[in-house]
């Protein structure tokens, strides 16, 4: 009885907020070699500050007793307070580092100070629009070389309660965009069904996309979804790509597309830089014609083609000039207007490996023959990879170095289409020598 009672009163006496029954805590002690641990540093290593205003870091350390501060500034000196607060002179990126010393043990911290200025959009000759997908990082995309730069992808499909994914776990978008406006770069929202993000492919028998926006209601409720993100998160638009016909026989009926895109339309917001994009994609092959209702949304501001991912069981080109060339005429057939028309190269290559032992190939085990290759790991088989379109490696790879990209983009300048997208540009090479993206932005005059 008696033990019941104690329990009782400690009951009691957490309820009230007392310890009488606790033990007390006492705070941890630390020797004088401790080293101290530095709290709240940027986990990617940048801040971004305006220039009209003070770039201020408030850190933690622990243990702090006896500690002395040091701030940096491209290697100057400029502070000895633990919590930095500094007005930057120029819009430029500085390079700030962190110091702590207690007794003579040390640890720091560095990274980028990226001063911004308000938004000014990039002057060009063209387009190039830079698709990257979640596989992506800011460090592995160039901005200087592209217009506008998209991110892929809001995924809609109904699972549970959810109409569309937005969690973007792999990508810090706040981060992505400012670094994009700073550019003068437009960041756009891609809107899609599940893909390949190598390829940009819709996965196989995946219909979620056109499985909602055929019920009204959901339709609604998921371009609410995707648009309200992409406000939020200060994004300049949203490009629709609808990459996957229906189960019904492979149809995109325009009873359910058509209003699809014209509700879009209806919805949109107003932009952050005082212009909210609204862009489509659209593959080449036998679904082209499935996607033809874009041309009668007036609001939609051009249309990015996927002339590629046209590899045959016979050894051949995955994005050939033929069908680059194609596409948009197709689209123009349609009734685009060609300045609306933005036509797509991959940084990627289509890589055969047959076998050679009398089997057959052909649609239904072409795919155990075959691989895609990002841009960037041809050229890690072959330096001078970025000169060619093919590589002779086993049946051969097959991609668009820069006579290919150069070729393309000269069609681009004489047909006065809009411009060119790359598909994805995480694929890219950081040496802006061999780079693809480079290679366009210059064929089309930007640079």
């Amino acid at each position: 009885m008696k033990r019941i009672q104690y329990i009782g009163i400690c009951l009691m006496a957490l309820v009230m907020g007392l310890s009488g029954c606790e033990d007390p805590i006492e705070n941890p002690s630390f020797g004088p070699d401790e080293q101290p641990r530095i709290f709240g540093w940027s986990t990617v290593n940048k801040y971004f500050v305006d220039i009209k205003d003070s770039l201020v870091i408030d850190m933690k350390i622990s243990p702090s007793a006896g500690a002395t501060y040091k701030w940096f500034v491209n290697d100057v000196e400029v502070s000895s307070k633990r919590r930095f607060s500094y007005k930057f002179s120029d819009t430029e990126t500085y390079r700030i580092k962190f110091e702590v010393d207690r007794n003579g043990v040390k640890n720091s911290r560095q990274g980028d100070a990226i001063v911004t200025k308000p938004f000014v959009a990039k002057t060009y000759n063209k387009k190039v629009v830079g698709f990257m997908t979640r596989d992506g990082s800011l460090e592995t995309i160039n901005l200087k070389n592209l217009t506008h730069l998209v991110i892929s992808s809001a995924v809609v499909e109904e699972i549970g309660d959810q109409l569309v994914d937005t969690t973007f776990t792999t990508l810090n978008i706040p981060l992505i965009i400012k670094a994009a406006h700073n550019e003068g770069v437009y960041v756009l929202l891609d809107v899609t069904g599940r893909l390949v993000n190598m390829t940009g492919g819709g996965e196989y028998a995946s219909y979620g996309f056109y499985n909602v926006i055929k019920d009204v209601d959901k339709r609604d409720k998921a371009i609410a979804a995707f648009l309200k993100f992409a406000k939020n998160n200060a994004f300049d638009g949203v490009n629709i790509y609808l990459n996957n016909a229906s189960e019904d026989a492979g149809i995109l009926k325009p009873a359910i597309t058509l209003p699809f895109y014209q509700a879009v339309a209806a919805a949109l917001p107003e932009g952050p830089n005082g212009k909210f994009f609204y862009t489509a994609s659209a593959m080449g092959g036998w679904l082209t014609s499935e996607l033809k209702p874009i041309t009668q949304v007036e609001e939609i501001d051009w249309v990015n083609l996927h002339p590629f991912r046209y590899g045959a069981p016979e050894i051949s080109e995955d994005a050939p000039y033929s069908g680059f060339v194609d596409l948009a005429a197709t689209w123009e057939s349609f009734g685009m207007p060609k300045e609306k028309i933005v036509n797509g190269i991959p940084a990627f290559g289509l890589h055969y490996i047959y076998p050679h032992d009398g089997t057959t190939v052909g649609w239904g085990n072409m795919w155990l023959y075959t691989s895609y290759d990002s841009y960037k790991s041809i050229l890690a088989r072959d330096a001078q990879a970025y000169t060619k379109n093919k590589l002779d490696v086993d049946d051969g790879i097959f991609y668009d170095g820069h006579p290919a990209a150069q070729k393309k983009s000269q069609y681009v300048l004489d047909q006065g289409l809009g411009g060119v997208m790359v598909w994805g540009i995480e694929n890219d090479t950081q040496d802006q020598s061999k780079s693809l993206v480079k290679a366009v932005s210059t064929a089309l005059g930007n640079d």
